[in-house]
């Protein structure tokens, strides 16, 4: 572990957490933004925060600090100024439904509100239709005999009996989570804050949701989902980040929320839905941060891990989105756009009913892990992604991988031939055809965030990250038919560095139904232009509450306003930003244009929400952050590698041996601590200036 050449440079220390699946990795920067050590820890599913604290204890174990009594003493978690952490807690308790019991409170007449959901069917073809039970059962329903109408007046007064009768059943159910979500609640919260109220005087300790504040918009079905899953991850997430901010030292922990922000401890608390994708919109932030820095603004990130695959695309920025599915379960707040499916280097490859090779979405996760791990026992019986590599010579046998594990080429090629003897293949045939599958899942996803969505794949260049991203990057651009592939160095913990990136962020929105009529020349309404003009006032209000009682003077920070807009009759928006020289509607039509090919003519628009979000500065990152020490070169070794049939001789290179300018011709193998990159055949990797790999395709050049 390195020692820091300035003694005092301990205070103000930063450290960046993603906890994955398998891993959990760990960066530290000094305050001047320069990266002083990283580390990779087996991830501890059972109590991840565990692992958060023996990864920084390991990375602060072997540093001095500042000079007491002319001794050099240890750096210590005191000595921090802050961590920023992307958690999974939340999302593990939702996809395993290991939560508490929750109650939801909602208007009589739409108790089943969760249970119907928005009466589709996902797969339409299926004989046996599967849904997703919803997050708070029916017996845990209560109907509150009130109602309210989309315009905000009262239809039904809630009395003071009811409200006294709902507090009793909550009471009797014994729940530790209560959501309330009741019928138009968004145009007025009156009835809301009166149950609320009653709650928490009657039921102090009970984590409580109240849609209005959480997520005042229209949808009664995705606003009580949304609900829903704030109040059942609630005490999980609450127990989880209250242990965990005790342990660091109060005031040092911020969580990274699913905006591409940060919040701190006691927001995430009260709102830990906003974390259910905290881990990839670090990667993602980390990305287009790496990709700024070597001027491109066209990416499509693609991050692999232990346990999936995260894609996103980056336009001039990272995409946002106002709704995500997690588990079947919709979700509706502001969240950088990403799209997951199960492919990562933990991934369980199975033989399907059918005879036909699959792999994923189960991964073998940090325990046991893959079987060239060595921790599947004497006779591994999951054979999984990363073992594929280990039996093609990918990783080679002993290599370190993380936490002192080294790569068991044995154990890889016993679990893999176990799978190739029920298909009849060989072993090598097998992991290639492992490998094929998995690169078709997440090739599939890449189509999905970019082609479905307006955008040619072959238009972008794809930045590569995650402990496994490397070894597949070149393969899923040539099926793409990508010209450029950008590989950070320590790619592998892109996604802390991402949080370590990432400004803190406030983000709200507002229900504002506004109704533009086309009067043949253009759009205008002047007489509902106020019903806007209140609702951002409204939301700016919110932002700079919640810059006081985070104790922010506001200074450095940047307000950002938008608009949910649609034709009539359409029920879908499309966020437009608002800004102070734009014409919102012409950018409104445009947009509409690129989506969809067509503008319906002289159709009335509708506003149907408010959205703001303000961030703060941005964090002092050196120019060379991600760099590592060189160590000597070494150009003459090779590894046995077996591709198309035959076993070949393919270069290999320690990264930290690279240097800037330095080009490397494929085939080859770059290993580095946290990854391991394939320059495949055909393909030419060069060194930028900042340390960062660009790997093109002899082709050359972008698309077009």
């Amino acid at each position: 572990m390195p020692t820091m050449s300035d003694p005092n440079i301990s205070i103000g220390c930063r450290v960046g957490v993603d906890t994955g699946g398998t891993f959990t990795d760990l960066l530290l920067i000094d305050p001047a933004g320069q990266v002083q050590a990283s580390c990779k820890v087996l991830s501890t599913p059972a109590d991840p925060g565990k692992a958060v604290l023996a990864g920084i204890d390991r990375l602060l174990a072997g540093f001095e600090g500042d000079l007491v009594d002319g001794r050099a003493c240890p750096l210590s978690v005191a000595d921090l100024k802050q961590v920023v952490h992307g958690s999974t807690v939340a999302t593990n308790a939702l996809l395993e439904r290991k939560t508490d019991p929750a109650a939801l409170v909602t208007t009589a007449g739409f108790e089943d509100l969760l249970t119907l959901a928005r009466q589709d069917r996902s797969d339409l073809y299926a004989l046996s239709p599967r849904r997703t039970n919803p997050p708070i059962p029916r017996g845990h329903t209560i109907g509150v005999v009130e109602r309210v109408g989309y315009d905000g007046s009262v239809l039904t007064t809630l009395t003071q009996h009811e409200v006294d009768r709902v507090v009793d059943e909550l009471v009797e159910l014994g729940v530790a989570a209560v959501a309330v979500c009741l019928l138009h609640s968004y145009a007025n919260s009156t009835h809301e804050r009166q149950l609320a109220d009653a709650i928490r005087e009657r039921l102090p300790a009970v984590h409580l949701t109240v849609s209005s504040a959480l997520l005042p918009e229209l949808r009664e079905y995705e606003r009580a989902s949304t609900c829903a899953v704030n109040a059942v991850v609630g005490p999980t997430m609450s127990r989880y980040i209250d242990r965990l901010d005790e342990a660091l030292g109060k005031g040092k922990l911020r969580i990274m929320a699913s905006g591409g922000g940060t919040l701190p401890p006691g927001i995430l608390t009260k709102r830990p839905v906003e974390s259910v994708v905290s881990g990839p919109a670090g990667g993602v932030i980390g990305a287009w941060a790496m990709a700024q820095s070597v001027g491109e603004d066209r990416i499509i990130g693609f991050d692999m891990g232990g346990t999936s695959t995260d894609v996103s695309l980056c336009d001039g920025g990272p995409t946002q989105t106002t709704e995500t599915m997690i588990n079947g379960l919709p979700i509706r707040l502001p969240m950088i756009d990403i799209h997951t499916v199960g492919a990562g280097g933990g991934s369980i490859a199975w033989i399907d009913a059918g005879g036909a090779l699959r792999v994923g979405p189960e991964s073998a996760g940090a325990d046991p892990g893959p079987a060239c791990y060595g921790r599947q026992g004497a006779s591994p019986e999951h054979a999984t992604v990363t073992d594929a590599h280990a039996v093609l010579g990918h990783l080679r046998q002993e290599r370190a991988l993380g936490e002192a594990i080294k790569v068991d080429t044995d154990a890889a090629r016993e679990a893999v031939g176990k799978l190739a003897a029920k298909l009849g293949l060989s072993i090598e045939a097998a992991a290639e055809g492992i490998l094929r599958v998995a690169d078709a899942a997440m090739a599939r996803a890449i189509q999905r965030v970019s082609v479905q969505r307006g955008h040619d794949a072959r238009d972008f260049a794809m930045v590569a990250f995650g402990g496994a991203g490397g070894l597949h990057a070149c393969r899923l651009a040539e099926l793409l038919g990508m010209k450029r592939v950008l590989m950070p160095v320590n790619g592998g913990l892109l996604s802390a560095f991402g949080m370590l990136a990432a400004p803190a962020r406030h983000a709200f929105s507002q229900a504002a139904f506004v109704t533009l009529e086309h009067d043949g020349h253009g759009y205008e309404n002047p007489e509902q232009v106020g019903v806007v003009s209140e609702a951002f006032d409204r939301l700016r209000r919110r932002c700079f509450s919640m810059l006081e009682e985070e104790g922010h003077e506001g200074i450095g920070w940047a307000l950002d306003l938008a608009l949910d807009l649609r034709f009539a009759g359409q029920s879908f928006e499309i966020t437009i930003q608002v800004g102070d020289d734009d014409d919102v509607i012409d950018r409104f039509l445009a947009e509409h244009t690129r989506l969809y090919g067509y503008v319906p003519e002289q159709r009335a628009i509708e506003v149907v929400a408010a959205r703001a979000s303000f961030t703060g500065p941005m964090p002092v990152l050196s120019p060379g952050l991600m760099r590592q020490p060189t160590v000597a070169r070494n150009d003459v070794e090779t590894l046995a590698v077996f591709e198309g049939g035959e076993t070949r001789a393919w270069r290999r290179v320690v990264r930290s041996a690279l240097m800037q300018g330095d080009e490397l011709t494929g085939p080859a193998v770059i290993e580095e601590y946290a990854a391991t990159t394939l320059v495949l055949n055909g393909w030419v990797a060069r060194v930028l200036d900042d340390g960062q790999l660009l790997m093109e395709s002899e082709g050359g050049g972008k698309h077009g």
